[in-house]
């Protein structure tokens, strides 16, 4: 059911392991900008040579596919593999959007838009009329017409986003739907948060439940900030923002909801929330008597105690410290550092993790024959991932 496969393209919904937290050793920088490019280079080697991400059975999968080829795009590396993925996406757009699905139409947007590939002519589909042709489907302001439950918000903002990414005025109506979806102090606990959808908007929001998944929760919530604060400075950023920080927990990272573990997806989309609003998200508030968010987030990087093929990884509640594909995509838009939409991007050589530079030479002979110096940025290896290293990734079994 469309539900569902909206659901299940969502960014991945980390269900929080109450005492779980980063397991591995030192992680391999602590610079978010080279911690993205390691973990672009660790996701390039996941592509299949046609240019997309296979699932178990060797088939593409799609949600990984857009997801991973916007992170790669957001590290600024892997720049042959990001071309390999676009030409697929444009060759299959039509298949990806099939029925108008206006989260994969704000991917593609998104993608367009970092690629600087024309979005109204893209694998032959002008994809913001696409997008403007399923508003009011399924009811007044809101893209699609699939069942709004689990995925409301999380359309939207993708949605959004894309078109402003395009250059394309999102309609008031599409703006004032996700506006309005933000709760209020009239639960406290929710004030300012958003969750995946609101039926009602006279009733109060659910107050966060980690142990149900309901109520508002952070991925929401990093989302339609970024989509509102994509259009214009949005009245209600403070209180959302204020809503973050009363969910960041102790080591600087965030949890899905609130009462649930931290974890690396979570993190890494408020991180471009914070960015998006306009604040730094080491400094101020975000860094008052713990670490900060960037900190946390690098600290589920797969270090250089790992296996060479896992090393520049991200692991997550759920892979005992090995690479989490799911949580390695986000994770690397968060330590980019860089909110959506991306704008066009210029690529470069990705560095590889834990290398050590040769040592320089000090002596006054000259040598008898040319030297030949170490490029900065080898080829990777080819290396065969073994089947332990295979996480195994939660997520709410959505119904719908």
């Amino acid at each position: 059911m469309r539900s569902t496969a909206l659901a299940a393209l969502a960014l991945t919904l980390v269900i929080g392991v109450v005492g779980v937290g980063a397991v591995q050793a030192a992680p391999p920088t602590n610079d978010p900008t080279t911690a993205a490019a390691y973990g672009a280079r660790w996701l390039a080697a996941e592509f299949d040579p046609a240019g997309f991400i296979p699932n178990a059975s060797n088939d593409p999968n799609v949600g990984r596919t857009l997801q991973d080829t916007l992170a790669l795009a957001a590290a600024g590396v892997e720049g042959p593999t990001f071309d390999q993925a676009m030409t697929w996406i444009e060759a299959n757009a039509a298949s990806i959007i099939v029925g108008g699905d206006p989260g994969r139409i704000g991917y593609l947007l998104l993608l367009a838009d970092a690629a600087q590939v024309d979005p109204t002519d893209f694998g032959g589909i002008d994809l913001p009329a696409e997008l403007l042709d399923t508003l009011g489907a399924r009811e007044p302001g809101l893209f699609g017409d699939g069942d709004p439950t689990y995925d409301g918000v999380f359309r939207q903002s993708l949605a959004i986003t894309g078109l402003s990414a395009a250059n394309v005025a999102t309609p008031a109506s599409a703006v004032a739907w996700l506006a309005d979806q933000q709760c209020d102090a009239a639960n406290p606990a929710a004030d300012g948060g958003w969750q995946a959808y609101r039926s009602d908007l006279a009733q109060p929001c659910d107050a966060p439940d980690a142990d149900n998944y309901t109520g508002p929760d952070t991925n929401a919530t990093a989302l339609a900030l970024q989509a509102l604060e994509s259009i214009a400075p949005f009245a209600g950023t403070d209180a959302a923002l204020d809503f973050l920080a009363t969910n960041q927990g102790a080591d600087g990272g965030f949890p899905y909801v609130s009462g649930g573990s931290v974890d690396p997806n979570s993190t890494a989309l408020v991180i471009q929330a914070i960015v998006a609003a306009g604040e730094d998200p080491t400094t101020g508030r975000w860094a008052q008597s713990s670490p900060d968010p960037v900190t946390s987030l690098l600290s589920w990087q797969v270090g250089c105690d790992a296996a060479e093929a896992d090393r520049g990884g991200f692991a997550s509640p759920f892979s005992a410290g090995l690479p989490d594909p799911g949580a390695t995509g986000q994770a690397v838009w968060g330590a980019s550092g860089r909110a959506f939409p991306l704008g066009p991007v210029t690529f470069s050589s990705a560095p590889v993790p834990c290398e050590v530079p040769p040592p320089s030479s000090t002596t006054t002979t000259a040598p008898a024959t040319p030297t030949t110096t170490a490029t900065s940025n080898p080829v990777r290896p080819a290396v065969t991932r073994p089947a332990a290293a295979q996480p195994v990734t939660a997520q709410p079994q959505l119904a719908g």
